[in-house]
């Protein structure tokens, strides 16, 4: 059984971005059903993946104005450190502690997936669209019904009709 499981919630309607975030539940995934023979190769390659997904996310962010990119990458930096030290402790025998990081990067990856990169993802869509992402959200805190920004510059147009 899946630790977890790709749903349309994880969808942040950035093609690239969901195709690494797709990656990412894979491999979690497999890591969680590996043996303990194969878990620290997997955790290697899981590592590697996860090092790259973060650049390509700290890359974008320094492509555009993007506020809370220093505490966006201050998260990804963390997690890869506690990725890295529970690698240096399963490499030293304490493998009992591979999977804890296994099951607890699941709800992380839920919450960040759905609050951080949501964030990076609406900022993403208002800029390929040419808008300023600022002005999307300040037009919408001031509409009545305040759509969230995750439908902002993917079809739904600051002070829309409810």
């Amino acid at each position: 059984m899946a630790l977890l499981e790709w749903t349309e919630q994880l969808e942040l309607g950035v093609d690239r971005m969901d195709e690494t975030h797709r990656e990412f539940v894979a491999q979690l995934n497999a890591l969680h059903a590996a043996s303990q023979e194969d878990f620290l190769p997997m955790l290697d390659a899981f590592i590697e993946h996860t090092v790259e997904h973060f650049a390509q996310e700290a890359r974008w962010m320094n492509e555009m104005p993007f506020p809370p990119k220093h505490c966006h990458m201050h998260e990804h930096e963390g997690v890869l450190e506690i990725m890295r030290e529970v690698r240096r402790m399963v490499s030293e025998g304490k493998t009992h502690v591979g999977p804890v990081l296994v099951r607890e990067l699941a709800p992380w990856f839920e919450n960040h997936a759905r609050s951080m990169d949501a964030t990076l993802a609406f900022f993403l869509r208002c800029h390929a669209a040419g808008v300023d992402p600022m002005q999307v959200l300040a037009a919408q805190s001031a509409h009545p019904c305040a759509h969230g920004a995750g439908q902002a510059c993917g079809g739904v147009e600051a002070g829309a009709a409810c």
